[in-house]
């Protein structure tokens, strides 16, 4: 067999799939899990003026877009919310509160330890009580501190030179902390769709990245759940489609998308 060519950058030959993310800027972006048939496409009108005794003279092009769509398999309320760009109200329920006794935590040094629930709110729990394995009572912002993190857990962590709390001590932490048993999104009467930044990344063997971002894109359909029969091996699905658009306030020549690619460059 004769071959006409022969594969000329074997790094730019694109396997595996992509995780796609959304959200209001590029610093604040949500992981939508998992997908099918993820697909990124650029279209664009190309405007030509005609002539009487020549072929079309090409000028440029109009209504420049980009789509990043794909099927998310993850049906995540919290998720929908940021996509659908602020038509909604996320809300949680809340259920009944819950009182925990003697939770068993150790204390090494000044590092934070979660406790193991939390409120479903996010903030910090209530009625908090700490005793070390002695009972003696601590006290707090003098024997331990009490904070929250990312994730809407509360934690704890010793004071240094606490005279109640030894270094490595194992506390008691009594609780109260309320979960949520429920998210409510509701819609209808909001008009104003807010921008969304989406983007695809591949990662390959090596760590490197191919992505993708789109700048300033919109949801373009309301919702189509679609359901599995019961003798169904699927699941249900929501089709997601966000078109960007030019974004006016970015330099010429970079207002719609950037692809960045540390995969095709040879070492």
């Amino acid at each position: 067999m004769v071959y006409q060519t022969s594969v000329q950058n074997s790094n730019t030959i694109r396997f595996g799939s992509g995780k796609v993310e959304v959200g209001p800027d590029i610093n604040n972006l949500v992981n939508l899990g998992a997908m099918r048939d993820v697909k990124f496409t650029e279209e664009f009108d190309v405007v030509e003026i005609e002539t009487d005794n020549t072929a079309p003279i090409t000028v440029g092009v109009k209504n420049h877009t980009a789509t990043i769509e794909g099927d998310m398999i993850e049906i995540d309320l919290a998720n929908l919310n940021v996509i659908r760009g602020g038509i909604d109200t996320l809300t949680d329920v809340a259920g009944t509160p819950v009182s925990v006794t003697d939770e068993a935590h150790t204390l090494n040094d000044t590092d934070s330890v979660r406790l193991d629930n939390k409120n479903g709110d996010g903030s910090e729990v209530s009625t908090i009580v700490v005793t070390d394995a002695s009972s003696n009572a601590a006290v707090r912002n003098t024997d331990y501190v009490i904070a929250v993190d990312s994730e809407g857990y509360t934690t704890i962590a010793r004071v240094s030179g606490s005279t109640v709390i030894d270094d490595g001590e194992g506390i008691l932490v009594s609780y109260d902390y309320t979960p949520n048993t429920a998210k409510k999104l509701t819609s209808g009467g909001k008009v104003t769709i807010s921008d969304r930044v989406a983007r695809i990344t591949n990662v390959d063997e090596n760590g490197k990245i191919f992505r993708i971002t789109v700048y300033k894109a919109k949801s373009q359909q309301g919702l189509e759940l679609e359901f599995a029969g019961d003798d169904e091996d699927d699941v249900a699905t929501y089709s997601l489609a966000l078109k960007g658009v030019l974004d006016s306030s970015r330099t010429a020549g970079d207002q719609l998308f950037e692809i960045y690619d540390e995969q095709g460059v040879s070492s």
